[in-house]
């Protein structure tokens, strides 16, 4: 079996992603934090893009979250967390790039926007990104999960928008989902998953919030 180890940052929702596969897979593997304001000249080295997450797979440094998950997903087969079917499997990393570019673009737009008109930006991407995906979730056949009845590397992906929705509700946002219960009982699902619990950094809720009214303040 390969070796693992994750290079993190404690608040990044990337690097939450892979440790819920990680723990989903129920793999051990190290795990090493950097401070992004001050990267190391050997993270440099293997993160072409200086970001977080990078796995070591025996020593061999992967980036981007999505092709980690995904190399995870074949090193590591079961339990599966993705479709057999090839057209289902392709849907699924639709939805994942999705995710990848508008929630998390509006996530970003929202944390670091200095004025209001950024915040307001953001939050009518978030809530546009939410009925698409209430929407979505209405017209899958079973649940609780965003594909159905399994979990999958979709909802690993997903799941840190929402273990970071206690600080938004925090913020004055809980109004984002008011209507979507779909994406409500989805978000529930998912908090009460237990990878999803093991994965979420230390007091995630205050720093997030701290994070923000720093830059709104």
């Amino acid at each position: 079996m390969s070796r693992f180890k994750l290079i993190s940052f404690d608040t990044c929702p990337y690097v939450e992603r892979s440790r819920i596969v990680l723990f989903e897979k129920d793999q051990p593997f190290d795990q090493e934090f950097i401070d992004l304001s001050d990267k190391p000249d050997w993270f440099l080295d293997i993160s072409p893009r200086g970001k977080v997450p990078v796995l070591l797979v025996d020593d061999r440094p992967i980036f981007e979250s999505s092709v980690i998950n995904e190399l995870l997903e074949e090193l590591v087969p079961q339990p599966a967390l993705m479709p057999e079917d090839p057209i289902d499997r392709a849907d699924a990393r639709s939805w994942i790039e999705f995710n990848n570019q508008v929630v998390m673009a509006a996530h970003g737009k929202y944390l670091f926007s200095d004025d209001e008109e950024g915040r307001n930006e953001a939050r009518h991407a978030y809530r546009q990104a939410f009925e698409r995906i209430e929407k979505r979730l209405t017209d899958r056949d079973t649940g609780p999960y965003f594909l159905g009845e399994h979990f999958s590397l979709v909802d690993a992906t997903y799941a840190p928008v929402f273990t970071r929705w206690q600080a938004m509700e925090q913020l004055g946002e809980a109004e984002l989902l008011d209507g979507l219960k779909q994406v409500q009982s989805y978000r529930d699902a998912l908090l009460d998953r237990p990878s999803v619990q093991n994965a979420r950094g230390d007091n995630l809720t205050e720093k997030t919030v701290q994070m923000v009214q720093s830059r709104h303040n």
